[in-house]
């Protein structure tokens, strides 16, 4: 016999990930990356130069990248399009190569 107000109940799976998301890095990204590791991509495109973005990439900061500081880096590179904005380059380099 339960107490008044207990209730034998599992509980809802979550539906949201705690935290802000990647916008530029998402993990669809990482998974095309990943499997086409020395492949230059443009992963995003952008009015104006980011540094941050590209620190927090390439030091493995994300938490959607963390967990793969072992196997490999991140190298990003930022260049001039020609509509004046800044496209965004990236690639997985796996360790040893």
């Amino acid at each position: 016999m339960l107490p008044d107000g207990m209730v034998r109940k599992e509980p809802p799976a979550t539906t949201q990930r705690g935290g802000r998301q990647p916008k530029i890095l998402s993990h669809d990204k990482v998974i095309v990356l990943l499997n086409n590791p020395n492949t230059w991509y443009v992963i995003a495109t952008q009015e104006k130069w980011s540094s941050g973005v590209v620190q927090n990439i390439q030091h493995m900061k994300q938490q959607n990248i963390s967990h793969l500081k072992d196997k490999g880096s991140f190298e990003c590179r930022q260049r001039k399009n020609e509509k004046n904005g800044v496209d965004l380059y990236c690639r997985f380099v796996p360790i040893g190569e």
